[in-house]
């Protein structure tokens, strides 16, 4: 009993020094984390025009759309929903740090008093109006928002919190109402639009030698790498990337073992034997059952797969052998066997459709019909004669037009003359409905029988055991690999295989092929660095271990990510100069030109319009269609280069367009495809103007470190 004491004594010490000890080694976790709190660490998602984003902002807008989200769907958001709702939120906080100033210099503002008309007067916001519907009359009732602000002040604090900053943001949804309904208004297509739109008619004939980059040989120009990387930095612009990451990883995937699936067939064999002898089926299934379907009731048009063995003998307490399909264990027992009140009946027809409402029509189609009917009785195929005669959907399917009620949606012809039929063969004559002549064969008689029938599914599963040896594998890899081992030497001779996956950005929640991705991403942006060995990540059914292979920061594109691109676009500059040379040194027609250069060389005359890019017989050219535009009639260029060759011109006919006195109707055009913008779901100004903004606008999204 002393010892027990002292025990107790000591215990107590030790409990409270491992709590002590636990929260300082968190408090140690947060100080040498990047964005701890402790140590003044980043407290912003972001910066949007200037402005800081402080998490507690973003949090609140985060928290608001939650709420709107549960209001409008009757439930509280899931994971995935909390995806969207994240990137709606960062998208809301972008527009309104963005849109601000044009509502400042515009002088658009949401008073107070337009705020109230918006939640209870009458013009109620739609969103409103959504939330209060009464369920009774599907009609909005405003009585029931008054009712409900009056109950806020006995809501729980959370609620009303959520509730003000629902009101709050109906204010820059208003505004940016407004903001558009103003550019809407300002709308006008002036006189020099409308002389462009008379200018894009023009069109012009040329005369035309093109020769082809791919007609030089790549290996007739060398790249260096010099130049390589010369072209990069003048073209650096053109190579903006944003923040990525590249990984290789294994996986460890989460699935039975041969014990595992051995415990299951076990178990299933032992429900097996106390199927058979339950009282009540319904509910033996669905205590013992893993799947959604424990009990149903199954009429001949919707028996399964596993009700249409026609080997064995549905009745009353037949128990099925447990098959293994997929993942599970499955076996039935039927319940009950009984007549329904509706007959089915299985047959397939085939259809002769009469080329017309005329009685000569109708007379030539039972004709053919019949004549194919003896043709059948005669031994030929049904199937193959719907196949070749039938003139509806079923043809391809051999006619086959399943199992039908007689409640079914069929003509009432065709089932008073199906269900007339006793056994299974093909009626003696043709059937005549609205829709032609049926050829029909009952495939299964007519049957009123209903079954109730209760299904058992048993998931294999990995055990216990399995995952710990599974995870034991893992974590010996990540281990060995971060320490003292390669990670593909590693993994080669342990026979794992490795896969990739490249350009992960910050907010990816996806990483290659495996969704819900997020613990790994967050590890790469805020944890890693190239040559970093993960700890083991847990994803649906699969262990992760990657390492970091490469990182791209913002800026400029590293040369080997494009240099196959840059390469190509350096090679056919070189070639250009190459090609151009040689042409300059030849003279004559452009036939004569041809002949000297070679095959390679094309020769033609084509009209160009200035309001296309694409030049015939060249390809996408919208440089040389400009340049053609600024010649006079018979003058001709220098070789010059496009996307994809080296091209001369010269203007055979141009005699321009004459100035009009009046461009109404050119006016008109750029008026009538405004509106047509305008019936988008995005008005085309809006968005023009809002892409610009947010191009101007500097953005720095660091939501990553978060979330």
């Amino acid at each position: 009993m002393a010892l027990i004491n002292t025990l107790r004594k000591k215990m107590g010490k030790i409990v409270v020094g491992f709590v002590a000890f636990s929260m300082f080694a968190f408090i140690l976790t947060d100080l040498f984390q990047s964005n701890s709190f402790l140590l003044g660490g980043a407290n912003t998602v972001g910066e949007i025009d200037g402005n800081e984003i402080s998490y507690e902002a973003f949090q609140a807008k985060l928290d608001e759309l939650s709420y709107n989200f549960t209001l409008n769907n009757g439930r509280n958001p899931l994971s995935e929903d909390l995806e969207q709702i994240r990137q709606e939120a960062w998208q809301t906080l972008i527009v309104e740090n963005v849109f601000r100033p044009q509502y400042n210099e515009l002088g658009i503002e949401v008073t107070d008093e337009e705020l109230i008309d918006m939640v209870q007067g009458n013009n109620i916001d739609p969103q409103i109006r959504q939330f209060f519907v009464d369920p009774n009359t599907g009609q909005f009732d405003r009585q029931n928002v008054i009712t409900f602000l009056q109950s806020l002040n006995n809501a729980p604090p959370q609620q009303r919190a959520s509730w003000l900053a629902f009101e709050a943001s109906l204010a820059p949804a208003r505004s940016l109402s407004k903001y558009e309904n103003l550019l809407e208004k300002t709308k006008f297509a002036n006189k020099h639009e409308a002389q462009a739109e008379y200018q894009r008619s023009e069109n012009l004939t040329v005369d035309y030698l093109y020769v082809p980059f791919f007609s030089m040989a790549d290996s007739m120009v060398d790249v260096s790498d010099a130049e390589l990387k010369a072209y990069l930095a003048k073209n650096a612009e053109q190579y903006e990337r944003e923040p990525s990451r590249d990984i290789a990883y294994v996986s460890f995937q989460i699935s039975p073992s041969k014990g595992d699936t051995a415990f299951v067939k076990d178990e299933v064999e032992q429900l097996l034997l106390s199927f058979a002898k339950a009282n009540d089926d319904s509910i033996f299934a669905s205590i013992n059952s893993d799947g959604f379907t424990p009990y149903g009731t199954y009429k001949p048009n919707n028996l399964p797969v596993w009700l249409s063995d026609e080997s064995v003998e549905l009745e009353v307490g037949f128990v099925s052998q447990p098959e293994l399909s997929g993942n599970a264990y499955t076996f039935f027992k039927i319940s009950d066997v009984y007549e329904g009140d509706e007959a089915f009946v299985k047959a397939s027809h085939i259809l002769f459709k009469p080329a017309d409402d005329s009685e000569s029509a109708k007379t030539d189609s039972r004709a053919e019909a019949r004549r194919v009917l003896r043709s059948i009785r005669n031994g030929a195929d049904f199937g193959e004669m719907a196949s070749q005669y039938g003139t509806d959907g079923t043809a391809s399917r051999g006619g086959d037009l399943g199992w039908f009620g007689e409640s079914s949606s069929f003509v009432q012809e065709f089932k008073d003359a199906t269900f007339a039929y006793r056994g299974t063969g093909l009626l003696r004559d043709v059937v005549e409905t609205d829709f032609g002549f049926h050829i029909i064969k009952v495939t299964e008689a007519k049957t009123n029988t209903v079954f109730k029938v209760a299904r058992i599914e048993k998931e294999l599963f990995a055990s216990d055991q399995t995952l710990n040896e599974i995870y034991r594998n893992s974590e010996l890899f990540s281990t060995q690999s971060a320490v003292d081992a390669d990670f593909y030497e590693l993994a080669e001779s342990n026979g794992y295989e490795v896969k990739t996956a490249t350009r992960i950005r910050q907010n990816d929640k996806r990483v290659g092929a495996m969704s819900n991705a997020r613990s790994i991403v967050f590890w790469l942006f805020n944890r890693a660095n190239v040559g970093s060995v993960s700890e083991v990540f847990e994803l649906d059914d699969q262990y992760i271990v990657a390492i970091q292979t490469a990182d791209q920061e913002k800026g400029t594109a590293a040369l080997e990510d494009v240099r196959a691109e840059i390469e190509r676009k350096v090679r056919d500059q070189k070639k250009a100069e190459m090609i151009s040379a040689k042409l300059q040194a030849l003279s004559g027609s452009y036939e004569e030109m041809k002949s000297s250069y070679g095959e390679q060389a094309r020769t033609g005359n084509t009209s160009l319009t200035l309001s296309s890019n694409s030049f015939p017989g060249v390809g996408f050219a919208p440089e040389a269609i400009g340049t053609a535009f600024s010649l006079t009639q018979g003058e001709s260029t220098a070789p010059f280069d496009v996307q994809n060759g080296v091209v001369i011109l010269t203007v055979t006919d141009r005699n321009g367009l004459e100035d009009l006195a009046d461009y109404e109707a050119y006016r008109s055009v750029v008026s009538n495809r405004q509106s047509s913008f305008r019936r988008r779901e995005t008005p085309f100004t809006l968005q023009n103007i809002y892409n610009a903004l947010i191009e101007g606008a500097e953005i720095e999204d660091e939501r990553y470190k978060f979330y």
